[in-house]
């Protein structure tokens, strides 16, 4: 993994293992708590993506490598245990151009990944369930960052 940092935004390449793990294994080793998936790009293979159909989401895996066309989201912590989630939605396309997309639920890194990420400081994601099961979003200050804002004033 190469890392480079410039105030809120974060640059990164992976080069192997699964994206969504290597992204909360980012999130957990610099120690930040919620994140904007502004862009990625790559190769991805055994992949799987989703398309949530009202009831449950109806999966696809494409063993061969795909070219990851597009990906963006949010990376936010589960409310009751603090564990870090990925909400990504990705777009592939295979050997013959043929683009496909929706939730990414998984992919390993193959050849490269380059994702940019958007750090937030004044605002914390949350996941909870809801009433059908999903992860659903909940938005929060983040106090200690308001606290110190306010200590500049």
């Amino acid at each position: 993994m190469e890392i480079q940092e410039e105030k809120d935004l974060i640059m990164v390449k992976f080069s192997e293992g699964h994206i969504i793990t290597n992204l909360s294994s980012l999130m957990d080793d610099n120690c930040f708590d919620s994140a904007l998936v502004i862009s990625g790009i790559g190769m991805l293979k055994n992949t799987t993506i989703g398309y949530f159909n009202g009831k449950n989401y109806v999966k696809e895996h494409i063993k061969d490598p795909v070219e990851l066309v597009s990906l963006q989201g949010n990376i936010a912590r589960l409310q009751e245990s603090n564990e870090v989630v990925c909400h990504l939605h990705a777009a592939v396309a295979d050997q013959n151009h043929q683009l496909k997309g929706g939730h990414l639920m998984d992919g390993e890194a193959t050849v490269v990944n380059e994702i940019a990420l958007k750090k937030l400081d004044g605002i914390k994601i949350r996941r909870k369930k809801n009433k059908m099961g999903l992860l659903e979003m909940t938005l929060h200050k983040n106090i200690q960052r308001d606290n110190t804002n306010q200590e500049r004033n």
